[in-house]
């Protein structure tokens, strides 16, 4: 986002040149655009360059006073059945990168950011590194045991493809198929597939890389003090076999 929208507008600027009107004018064509979100990840950007300059060289923050209107975000939906079908039709015809990583989305719960972290332990685990533990901390590795679901499926994906798909190539095709969803939502798919299949919620964090779940009443505990062997993970992920 810094290379792809801050830089274009504001890199020929001096700190001390770049004004309160002049950001709030930036952010505002984004939320007219509908970008909300866009919109404040990219103050959420600025605040921590301002913050830092005025600490560092004595600078006025022009964010200070920067205001977005209020925006209630739309909580995605797992796919139904029916639409996970759809998807899985669509990449068994197109057989290429693109089906390959949707395919891994659907059947691991990664984020598209974590794609590229990708790797097969041992033929029956993916292991990938948490994007949202990677921000300077030390990196958490996940494992997500194959499930009957994805071996299904396994002879579609080349995991090597899927590491190296472009998050827009992959969006723009996901969103072609299906106009309302957004990728993000394939996370939501397995994770709402596992707790329908009677898998363990603690076990789904594990799997999904959720620190706690206000829903799950132990996590706090679990996730402290227990340590699941692997022949239990491997047991809880035979449980993620259903009919599509």
């Amino acid at each position: 986002m810094f290379e792809v929208n801050l830089r274009p507008t504001f890199g020929h600027l001096h700190l001390s040149e770049i004004t309160r009107p002049l950001v709030q004018q930036y952010l505002f064509t984004f939320v007219e655009a509908g970008k909300y979100r866009t919109a404040e990840k990219l103050k959420l950007m600025l605040n921590c360059i301002f913050d830092m300059a005025a600490e560092d060289f004595n600078l006025p923050s022009p964010m200070k006073k920067i205001v977005l209107p209020y925006h209630e975000s739309k909580k995605g939906s797992a796919l139904t059945k029916d639409e996970e079908k759809k998807l899985v039709e669509y990449c068994r015809n197109r057989k290429d990168d693109v089906a390959s990583a949707l395919l891994v989305l659907l059947y691991f719960g990664l984020r598209q950011s974590e794609l590229p972290t990708l790797k097969v332990i041992d033929g029956n685990t993916l292991e990938c590194e948490t994007s949202k533990e990677r921000m300077g901390r030390n990196v958490t590795l996940r494992y997500i045991p194959f499930t009957p679901m994805f071996r299904k499926v396994q002879d579609l994906v080349d995991f090597e493809k899927a590491k190296n798909v472009t998050v827009y190539t992959l969006r723009s095709a996901f969103k072609r198929l299906f106009p309302e969803h957004h990728p993000h939502e394939l996370r939501y798919t397995f994770i709402t597939r596992c707790k329908e299949c009677g898998v363990s919620g603690e076990v789904v964090m594990l799997w999904d890389g959720h620190s706690g779940d206000k829903d799950v009443k132990t996590s706090a505990v679990d996730r402290g003090y227990t340590d699941y062997s692997k022949e239990y993970i491997l047991a809880e992920a035979e449980k993620v076999n259903y009919d599509l």
